[in-house]
């Protein structure tokens, strides 16, 4: 069973990469229609590749470098130069090279960043037939993930906006929030201590025009983190 999970991450990993082609590519693909599980690891390498090639810093060649394409262009084909021949033991190296960066790679590109951890439940003053939220946070992308559980739809010409409270303080807004799905914000400044409340307002659309809360306060809680 363990070989053959290998052999089916493997192939994800070829279709994510595109070289998995012709009537193996056809199979695979009906397949991964019906096994969400593969479907699953294809997006995990398609999301590890795109990581990858985000890293890459694109370098632009000398202008001898396309003076002499442009030169080699104009050429008749029996006067171009030939390719320089490699020796046999260069490929071999090479191939050995690439093996060993595949195996540093892949280990490096399968592990999943953790999920985001629930730190607070918003419920409503007026019960649960209003919903709650759930709130939950990402330390590595500094960021809140705000997910509505049976949350009423919003009027047009309204917004919700979060706020932290600290102890004491002045409400400091963190965002507009959706009812229809979860709201990822990325903090600008710190994160909320554990202790602070988390309130969410109904405000004007567009969010509160004082940079305080103008509304009522329909969900709250207490951040633990």
């Amino acid at each position: 069973m363990k070989s053959r999970s290998h052999y089916q991450a493997a192939l994800a990993a070829e279709y994510a990469l595109g070289t998995l082609r012709g009537a193996a590519r056809i199979q695979f693909e009906r397949k991964m229609r019906n096994d969400p599980a593969l479907a699953a690891e294809v997006a995990r390498w398609q999301e590890a590749f795109t990581q990858l090639d985000n890293q890459i810093i694109p370098v632009i060649p000398p202008a001898s470098v396309w003076k002499r394409i442009q030169h080699n262009l104009t050429l008749q084909p029996e006067k171009r130069p030939a390719p320089a021949k490699r020796p046999v033991r260069g490929y071999i190296g090479w191939a050995l090279a690439a093996g060993l960066a595949a195996l540093l790679l892949i280990p490096h590109l399968l592990v999943q960043p953790a999920a985001p951890t629930p730190v607070a439940i918003l419920a409503s003053s007026a019960g649960q037939q209003n919903g709650q939220w759930v709130v939950s946070v990402d330390m590595s992308t500094r960021s809140l993930l705000l997910t509505p559980l049976s949350a009423p739809d919003l009027a047009a010409d309204h917004s919700l906006e979060l706020w932290a409270i600290p102890p004491g303080g002045k409400p400091r807004s963190l965002g507009l929030l959706s009812t229809q799905q979860p709201t990822q914000l990325t903090l600008a400044a710190k994160m909320p201590d554990p202790g602070y409340t988390l309130a969410i307002s109904l405000e004007p659309h567009g969010g509160s025009p004082t940079g305080q809360p103008t509304g009522a306060v329909l969900y709250s809680g207490t951040l633990a983190l």
